[in-house]
């Protein structure tokens, strides 16, 4: 896809990883709305590239329900859809208040479920499109004080999976990202939670070697050219591809399986 010229959103674009992927899209011509509940910090973001945004709060049915409608109205059509916005939680599980579980689910699991729901006839009566879905490394490993967070990475990673399938015969394009540790604000937590549940899995790792933390940037620029060269999957950094080849060879098997199979087209 060529990207100049294209109207792109994302999610969570207020900092972190949906910031810099917000300027790296804008420096390659293309027009940018980005998304989150932080009208201060998005003015300044969408002041800065050129771009739109719109103030939503993700974890609430009636600003999910509306918000691929109201970013067409800012953009007039979309060509490319990120979901990045999400949280996570630290605690051992059983220990995590349970409105903090359903309001994470919401946010990483379920918003972008219904807001691919949303886009994708927008993109079918197009002709074209393309989804990015923010997974994590944590949604491919298992690691003591993120399971409500691993769990929900794991449903958007085999979402995008199977939709990659449902839309095969289609020129819509999805990206499941996979990054190890960023230096975002959520890395920076949790490191500071010295003492805490995952403290000993975090000393463990380091030293092993284990935990490279990326710049948002780096990560942005490979998710920006997997958009642009059609990529499937954006996995950083190098050092834990095996444990994404592994997750992932029960699904390829599954898309072997069904080589030839057709499928009723999706309709707008």
């Amino acid at each position: 896809m060529d990207l100049s010229g294209k109207n792109v959103v994302i999610t969570g674009g207020s900092q972190g990883i949906g910031e810099a992927m917000a300027e790296e899209f804008a420096k390659r011509g293309s027009k940018v709305l980005v998304a989150a509940r932080s009208a201060d910090k998005l003015e300044i973001v969408a002041k800065r590239i050129g771009g739109e945004y719109l103030v939503a709060d993700l974890g609430n049915d009636d600003d999910v329900d509306g918000f691929v409608a109201a970013a067409i109205d800012k953009l007039g059509h979309i060509d490319v859809f990120v979901n990045n916005a999400g949280v996570e939680t630290l605690e051992r599980f059983v220990d995590v208040d349970r409105q903090r579980i359903r309001d994470l689910a919401r946010l990483n699991f379920e918003a972008p479920m219904m807001l691919s729901r949303d886009v994708l006839p927008h993109m079918v009566g197009r002709g074209s499109g393309h989804v990015v879905n923010l997974s994590s490394l944590a949604g491919t490993i298992a690691w003591p004080g993120l399971a409500a967070y691993a769990g929900s990475k794991a449903g958007v990673t085999n979402f995008t999976e199977t939709l990659r399938m449902e839309f095969a015969d289609t020129d819509i394009g999805f990206t499941v990202v996979a990054p190890g540790p960023v230096d975002t604000d959520m890395w920076d937590r949790l490191e500071s939670e010295e003492g805490s549940y995952v403290a000993p899995a975090l000393k463990r790792f380091r030293r092993l070697g284990y935990l490279p933390k990326l710049k948002p940037a780096k990560v942005a620029r490979q998710i920006v050219d997997a958009v642009a060269k059609g990529k499937p999957h954006v996995r950083p950094a190098v050092r834990y591809q095996t444990y994404h080849v592994l997750n992932n060879a029960p699904r390829r098997i599954v898309q072997l399986a069904m080589t030839g199979v057709k499928l009723e087209p999706p309709t707008a």
